[in-house]
C-alpha cells in the first residue's frame, strides 16, 4: 500500500473510534495496525495536510510516529468517509472491504 491508502485505513479507524468516543494515539495505531511507525507517521501527516483530522503534534516520538494529540475529525474528513464514492476516489480503497 501507498501513503494514500494507508491514510484511508487510518481515517476509517479514526472515524470508528471517534463515533464510539474512544481515544486515538500513536500507541493504539501501532498496536492496531501492526505497521512500522514511519508508515503511520506519513499517513497521519497526510491526513492532517488534507484537513481530514485535527491533531497537535508533540515533541515525543513513539517508535517512529511523532506523538500527537488527536482533537477531532474535521467536517471534510467526515464527508469523505460518509460519501463512499468520495472516499474511494480520495484513498483508492473500498469502504465496504475494510476489516479493522
Amino acid at each position: 500500500m501507498g501513503i494514500q491508502q494507508d491514510a484511508g485505513e487510518i481515517l476509517l479507524y479514526a472515524y470508528k473510534s471517534y463515533i464510539k468516543d474512544e481515544s486515538i494515539n500513536a500507541n493504539k495505531l501501532l498496536e492496531t495496525t501492526g505497521w512500522e511507525g514511519n508508515r503511520i507517521d506519513r499517513a497521519i501527516k497526510y491526513l492532517k495536510d488534507l484537513d481530514a483530522i485535527q491533531i497537535i503534534h508533540t515533541m515525543r516520538n513513539v517508535n517512529g510516529v511523532q506523538n500527537f494529540i488527536f482533537r477531532s475529525l474535521t467536517p471534510i474528513g467526515i464527508n469523505i468517509i460518509e460519501n463512499k464514492p468520495e472516499f474511494e476516489r480520495t484513498f483508492g480503497l473500498n469502504v465496504e472491504g475494510w476489516k479493522r
